[in-house]
C-alpha cells in the first residue's frame, strides 16, 4: 500500500488554504489616519471596497483572533494609515494604500507589537495578497510541560464505528520557550507519517491546539482523520488537566488495501468516508 507523505510546501498550501476558506467575507471597513497627525497632513477617512486586493488577520500565539488591534502602514503611497482588526482578527485597506515594499504595524495593548512586510502575490488565493499577523502577549505562559494523556471524543458521533469514538494518545509537551508555538507528535497509535502531529500554542494562561490533519490508521485500509481547533484556560502552573472544546471534523475512510492508497481518503474516489462535525467535541490532556 502506498503511503503520500506531505512536504513541507504542501501542508503550509494546506495551512494557507484552510485559513483562507475560514475567513467569511466582512462589511465594509473604516480607514483613519493616526490621531498623531495635523490636519493638514492627515489622510482623508477611505472606505473600503467590498472587494479589496489584499487583506490580512491578527491572532495571539493560541490561535485566537485578535480584535481591536491596530494595523498601520509604515511607507509607502499610504503611510500612517491605519485600520483596526474587527471581531474576528480581519482587516484590509483597498488597492492603492501600499507597494510592493510596503511595511505594516500591528500593535494591541498587552502584546508585542510586530511588523511585516506585504506578502507575495498568490494567484489561487482571494484576495491576492495577505499578510497574517501573530502577537505574543506580554506575560509568562503557563508552565505545562510534561507528558500526558490524550483523549479526544466526538461529540455525538454515532455515524463513526464505535472504536474511533473515543480514541487515546500519549503526547509530550515540551517546555514553553515564551508565548509560542510547538510542533507535538503524539504515539500510542500507527500514525502514518508527514500526518502524525498537531501544533500546540501558549498565551497567558490559555492553552490553543491546532490539528490540521492528525491520521490514524486504525487497520488496514481503514483511516480516522482528525481535523480540528480546541482551546481552553488552565492553572498557570503545571496543571494536572487540560480540558479544551473542539470545533472540527473526524472523519474514519475505508479503501481497499490491496490497491487503494490513502490519497484516495483526501479524492474522495473510490473510498467510503463518514464524517462527523461539530463545534463540541472534546479534548482532554491528563498528566501522567
Amino acid at each position: 500500500m502506498t503511503i503520500s507523505t506531505p512536504s513541507a510546501i504542501v501542508r503550509s498550501v494546506l495551512s494557507s488554504v484552510i485559513l483562507m476558506t475560514s475567513i467569511a467575507c466582512g462589511s465594509d471597513r473604516t480607514l483613519t489616519a493616526p490621531s498623531s497627525l495635523n490636519a493638514a497632513n492627515s489622510r482623508p477617512t477611505a472606505t473600503l471596497p467590498s472587494s479589496a486586493f489584499m487583506r490580512g488577520t491578527v491572532s495571539d500565539t493560541a490561535f485566537r483572533h485578535l480584535t481591536g488591534a491596530t494595523i498601520e502602514i509604515l511607507n509607502g503611497p499610504s503611510a500612517g494609515l491605519t485600520i483596526t482588526s474587527d471581531g474576528r482578527g480581519e482587516w484590509a485597506f483597498p488597492p492603492g494604500a501600499f507597494d510592493d515594499s510596503t511595511q505594516f504595524r500591528a500593535t494591541k495593548d498587552g502584546y508585542e507589537p510586530a511588523i511585516m512586510p506585504l506578502g507575495s502575490f498568490c494567484a489561487a488565493c482571494n484576495p491576492n495578497r495577505w499578510v497574517n499577523f501573530v502577537l505574543k502577549l506580554q506575560v509568562p505562559p503557563a508552565s505545562i510541560a510534561g507528558s500526558y494523556t490524550m483523549t479526544i471524543t466526538g461529540d455525538r458521533c454515532t455515524n463513526l464505528p464505535e472504536q474511533v469514538q473515543t480514541r487515546t494518545y500519549a503526547v509530550t509537551l515540551p517546555p514553553t520557550a515564551g508565548n509560542a508555538y510547538s510542533s507535538i507528535s503524539p504515539t500510542g497509535a500507527n500514525f502514518l507519517p508527514g500526518w502524525n502531529q498537531f501544533e500546540l500554542g501558549v498565551s497567558g494562561n490559555y492553552v490553543g491546539l491546532w490539528f490540521e490533519t492528525l491520521v490514524e490508521e486504525v487497520a488496514p485500509g481503514n483511516y480516522l482523520l482528525i481535523g480540528m481547533s480546541a482551546g481552553g484556560l488552565v492553572d498557570p502552573e503545571h496543571p494536572a488537566t487540560i480540558t479544551a472544546r473542539a470545533d472540527g471534523r473526524i472523519s474514519y475512510c475505508t479503501i481497499d488495501p490491496a490497491s487503494g492508497v490513502f490519497d484516495n481518503c483526501l479524492r474522495g474516489t473510490t473510498a467510503q468516508v463518514a464524517t462527523c462535525s461539530s463545534q463540541q467535541h472534546t479534548l482532554i490532556l491528563t498528566r501522567r
